[in-house]
């Protein structure tokens, strides 16, 4: 995520941190401490989008009319996906 407006912070991080985080800017990990603390933050955030979505997908479970909806489209559908697994096993074998 790139963005041209900035906010200019002051972030207090353990010694530690700090230390790996400026070896790791060392080996070229990232090109400066400020572009791997923002590399770290973004894909944090990243994850927890990703969960967040995850949860939700996880709640559809519940949905009664979706696991109606699901079932009814996995019948649907049942022939042609069985006629493209026996395609697949025939051109699997030559």
């Amino acid at each position: 995520m790139t963005t041209k407006e900035q906010t200019r912070l002051t972030v207090d991080l353990p010694k530690a941190f700090v230390e790996q985080a400026d070896a790791l800017v060392r080996r070229g990990v990232a090109r400066s401490r400020n572009r791997f603390i923002h590399q770290a933050v973004e894909l944090y955030l990243k994850q927890l989008k990703e969960a967040s979505i995850d949860d939700q997908f996880a709640e559809m479970e519940h949905d009664e009319r979706y696991c109606d909806l699901s079932l009814k489209l996995t019948g649907e559908f049942e022939r042609s996906d069985w006629e493209a697994f026996q395609l697949r096993k025939v051109s699997d074998r030559t």
